[in-house]
C-alpha cells in the first residue's frame, strides 16, 4: 500500500481533534505527565501534592506507548504508539514483523488528540524539531528509516533510511543534529536536521542501545551489551570518551548544578551517579529507587530528580542534593516515559 492510501486509511480509523478521557478537570502546572505502556494511559501527577491528579486514557487500542516528548514551547505532547512491548527484547521485536508503530500528538492545555499519525513498524520515541515544524520518529528494524511529519498538518515531508535497528532519538542543543543509535552496529548517527540526510556515521563501542542528550553540549551513549558509556561531542560530532560500568546503563541524566552523571541500572532499583575529578568520570555512589530503574528527569531548579521504576510502577522523588529519595507515587502499569511542565 501507498504511504498517502495507508494514512488515509489509518485516519478513518482513528479520530483526531477529540478530547481524550481523564477523571478530573484540566490540569494546574507544575505536573509531571508519565506514559505508562502496559496500561495505555499517561498518569499526570499534581507536582505540588505530589499525587497523580488525572489518568488520560489513549484513544489507540491494542498500543504500547513508549517514551513521551514535549514540544520546545511545552503547548503539545508526543507518544509514540508501537503495538509492541519494547520490554519484551530484542529478539522479540524481530520476530513481530506484522506490528506497527504511530505517534500521537496532544495540547497540554485541553487534551485534545492533535495528529494520530501511522508508521509500518514500531517506533522507539517520537521528537519535535527546534523550530517546532516538524516530527521525528524511526522505525526500529533491520532496515530502519526515519520519518519526519509536518508539525501542523501531519504532512509526510521525508523518509529516509538509517541502518539496523535504530532506536531513540534526540536532538543537539542547537537543534542542527538529530541522533540515532543503531543497535546492530558501532555507529551513533549524526543527522543534518536542515538537509534530512546522516552527515556523520560516529564511532562507538559495539551494539550501542540508546542515546540520551545532557544538556551539557554531550550526547551520551548507553551500551547495555558492554556496560560501558559513550561520549559524543555534538559539535565536532566525534566520541572523546568512555565509561566502564559493573551494570547495564538505563538512561543518562547530567545535572548541571552539581556536575554530576546520573545513570539509571537497568532492571536494577537504583540510579548510580558519578562525579567529575581529573577529568574523569568516577562513580560516586547509588540512590535505592524503586524495582526497574528505567527514567530519570530533573526538574528546572534541578533541587529534586523524578525516576520512573518499570517495574514497580512507580515514580520516585529524589532530593538531588542530597542524594535521597522521599517518596515514590503510584503511576499505570508499565511507566515507561515522562516529561516535567513547570
Amino acid at each position: 500500500m501507498r504511504p498517502l492510501s495507508y494514512f488515509l486509511l489509518f485516519l478513518t480509523l482513528t479520530s483526531c481533534g477529540k478530547k481524550l478521557t481523564n477523571s478530573h478537570g484540566r490540569m494546574k502546572h507544575p505536573a509531571a505527565y508519565v506514559v505508562n505502556g502496559g496500561s495505555n494511559t499517561i498518569s499526570v501527577i499534581d507536582l505540588r501534592r505530589l499525587k497523580v491528579k488525572k489518568t488520560i486514557q489513549l484513544s489507540i487500542k491494542d498500543r504500547f506507548p513508549h517514551h513521551i516528548s514535549l514540544s520546545p514551547d511545552r503547548k503539545k505532547l508526543l507518544v509514540a504508539m508501537p503495538e509492541f512491548d519494547f520490554s519484551l527484547g530484542h529478539n522479540a521485536l524481530h520476530k513481530a514483523t506484522h506490528k506497527k508503530g504511530g505517534i500521537m500528538a496532544m495540547d497540554v492545555q485541553t487534551e485534545e488528540v492533535l495528529l494520530n499519525l501511522p508508521l509500518p513498524k514500531p517506533n522507539f520515541n517520537a521528537v519535535f524539531s527546534h523550530d517546532y515544524a516538524e516530527i521525528w520518529s524511526a522505525t526500529a528494524t533491520h532496515s530502519g528509516k526515519m520519518y519526519v511529519f509536518d508539525a501542523n498538518t501531519g504532512a509526510q515531508k521525508a523518509v529516509f533510511s538509517l541502518g539496523a535497528d535504530p532506536t531513540e532519538i534526540v536532538f543537539s542543543t542547537n537543534g542542527n543534529y538529530a541522533f540515532v543509535a543503531l543497535e546492530e552496529s558501532s555507529f551513533v548517527l549524526a543527522i543534518d536536521a536542515r538537509l534530512k540526510q546522516i552527515k556523520k556515521y560516529i564511532k562507538v563501542d559495539p551494539f550501542p542501545t540508546n542515546v540520551w542528550a545532557g544538556d551539557d553540549g554531550n550526547i551520551y551513549v548507553e551500551n547495555k551489551n558492554l556496560k560501558t558509556i559513550s561520549i559524543i561531542n555534538e559539535l565536532t560530532l566525534e566520541t572523546y570518551e568512555f565509561i566502564n560500568l559493573d551494570f547495564k546503563p538505563g538512561q543518562i541524566a547530567y545535572h548541571t548544578s552539581l556536575n554530576e552523571l546520573w545513570v539509571c541500572q537497568a532492571e536494577e532499583n537504583k540510579i548510580a551517579y558519578f562525579e567529575r575529578k581529573n577529568n574523569a568520570w568516577h562513580l560516586k555512589s547509588t540512590i535505592i529507587t524503586g524495582e526497574d530503574a528505567y527514567a530519570i528527569t530533573f526538574s528546572a531548579d534541578e533541587k529534586t530528580a523524578y525516576v520512573l521504576n518499570r517495574k514497580g510502577n512507580t515514580l520516585s522523588m529524589i532530593d538531588a542534593m542530597k542524594h535521597q529519595k522521599l517518596r515514590d507515587i503510584p503511576v499505570g502499569k508499565s511507566p515507561n516515559g515522562m516529561v516535567l511542565i513547570e
